[in-house]
């Protein structure tokens, strides 16, 4: 009777490790903490779409900006001596079924869509304070060689006009959707997803002092709607315009594609020194 019981003991276990086998092996994207078996949130890397980014051929300058959503697709965290192009691609496509920029398009305030908090949100807001600190030196060296409030211009001052379509495109070349959006005060950078608008301001110290402005005003605000809402309540001491965030950011708020495909034009024709730290940017987007 011992034998049996042994060759049965035997072939239970070589078959518990055949099962084992034929489970595959679960996908691990670096970078990401693993989301909990019971988490309802599908990451997209997951998906069979999931893929790295491969770098454009070499240009001079980027691919002429497609209407968004333009997915970006980021196999894991990049080397430290990455180029700017590996640098955009650390995250798989969180921005998809992003509304396309139309021209003249009204633009009002809108809550998450979706019941309860916005599981994706964080690495939204992730991705873009990501794509914003990569821009950040072109956009200063060509707004400060711009002629909007002469030479030597800051973010500090009033030069919505020309920061918020610079970033725009700089955003847009990276893949996040950005749509350029003038309101009846301001310029701004918006992204309207399904989950709701991400707000990108590079020149919000321009309401709290300008170059006065406290060291806790950052220079670039990026935040959906409940943090901005909450950003202007904490520094309401610093503030110092009598206007609220409804109407700088959305009375008479409409998209301006046009002027964002204008500027990209001028951009690639290398017609004004302002437009040259752009133009490097963009290129560097190519290198393999």
């Amino acid at each position: 009777m011992k034998i049996p019981a042994l060759r049965l003991l035997l072939a239970l276990a070589l078959g518990a490790v055949s099962a084992r086998a034929a489970v595959p092996a679960r996908l691990v994207v670096p970078g990401l903490r693993a989301a909990p078996a019971f988490s309802p949130l599908g990451l997209p890397a997951a998906s069979a779409a999931f893929a790295p980014a491969r770098a454009a051929a070499p240009a001079s300058l980027a691919p002429s900006l497609l209407p968004v959503p333009v997915p970006i697709v980021i196999a894991g965290p990049a080397p430290a001596n990455a180029s700017v192009a590996d640098e955009a691609r650390r995250y798989a496509d969180f921005f998809d079924g992003a509304a396309p920029a139309v021209e003249d398009e009204p633009v009002s305030a809108r809550l998450a869509l979706g019941p309860g908090p916005a599981l994706r949100r964080p690495l939204q807001l992730d991705a873009v304070r990501g794509a914003v600190a990569r821009a950040l030196p072109a956009l200063r060296e060509s707004v400060a060689l711009g002629a909007w409030n002469g030479l030597r211009t800051t973010l500090d001052g009033s030069c919505c006009g020309d920061a918020a379509p610079k970033l725009a495109l700089l955003l847009r070349a990276q893949g996040v959707p950005a749509r350029l959006v003038e309101a009846e005060l301001h310029f701004y950078v918006l992204l309207d997803l399904p989950d709701g608008q991400i707000v990108i301001d590079p020149t919000v110290r321009q309401f709290f002092g300008k170059d006065l402005a406290p060291k806790a005003i950052p220079h670039v605000f990026v935040g959906d709607l409940a943090e901005l809402a909450d950003f202007y309540r904490r520094h309401a001491a610093a503030k110092t315009t009598s206007f609220d965030p409804p109407r700088i950011y959305f009375r008479d708020a409409a998209v301006r594609e046009h002027a964002l495909r204008a500027l990209e034009a001028e951009v690639r024709a290398g017609s004004a020194a302002e437009h040259e730290p752009l133009r490097l940017f963009l290129s560097r987007l190519n290198r393999p």
